[in-house]
């Protein structure tokens, strides 16, 4: 299964537009999976329609949480059947794996639009513990605390997720959120993927196969 690794787009369409028109009919990609702040605090109304522009031109089902720049009202649309699937608290069928994403970020300085407490994050975890760990994607727009989560030399990283990743893992684990910290890791057998910014122009690519997860990081 190969997936498309967005994440961070905040609504710069010229990079939207100049991925969608390198992979326009391709068939290059099973899946498109995106981990948050498609928008820069816009009407929800904006996240719907760049959606759209990249399930329409990419031709593939689009896998997404909101970040904590998107509109709140991202939490709770689902439209499954028009090729969008919101995976925040939400466990889904993905080829032979299960996904499961947490949208927002735990706590920032700056009061964003969609903020959790760790004990809500410890909520939101708590159905995905029964998914078995190789088969299992995570999708969250914060990092684990220490994964590439580094910002000024400090940790920002949420500690739930990280109790979770010591606890039970994944095959896969795709994050955003920190800009500046493009890049894969493999932790106790997940590996864990930042994309870069699609604002900055930069992307994955993930294969997960029954042997292995290779994961590619490209840039427009």
């Amino acid at each position: 299964m190969k997936l498309l690794l967005l994440t961070d787009i905040h609504e710069r369409m010229k990079y939207v537009r100049s991925l969608v028109e390198k992979y326009k009919d391709s068939n290059k990609f099973d899946k498109v999976i995106i981990a948050g702040d498609i928008t820069y605090f816009k009407p929800m109304s904006k996240a719907v329609e760049i959606l759209r522009i990249i399930r329409d031109g990419i031709g593939r089902e689009v896998f997404f949480v909101p970040g904590n720049c998107d509109d709140p009202k991202l939490l709770d649309w689902s439209s499954d059947d028009e090729g969008f699937v919101n995976i925040h608290s939400r466990i889904r069928e993905l080829g032979k794996y299960m996904i499961y994403g947490i949208g927002g970020s735990n706590r920032t300085p700056f009061s964003t639009y969609i903020e959790w407490g760790e004990e809500d994050i410890d909520e939101l975890l708590k159905p995905v513990y029964s998914v078995d760990r190789d088969g299992l994607i995570m999708v969250t727009h914060s990092p684990p605390r220490g994964m590439l989560d580094n910002v000024g030399y400090e940790n920002v990283g949420s500690i739930s997720l990280r109790n979770f990743l010591e606890a039970h893992g994944a095959r896969l684990w795709v994050t955003g959120h920190i800009h500046e910290e493009r890049g894969k890791i493999e932790y106790r057998g997940t590996i864990i993927v930042n994309p870069g910014p699609l604002m900055w122009g930069y992307y994955g690519i993930a294969v997960v196969d029954e042997e292995e997860v290779c994961i590619e990081l490209e840039r427009l």
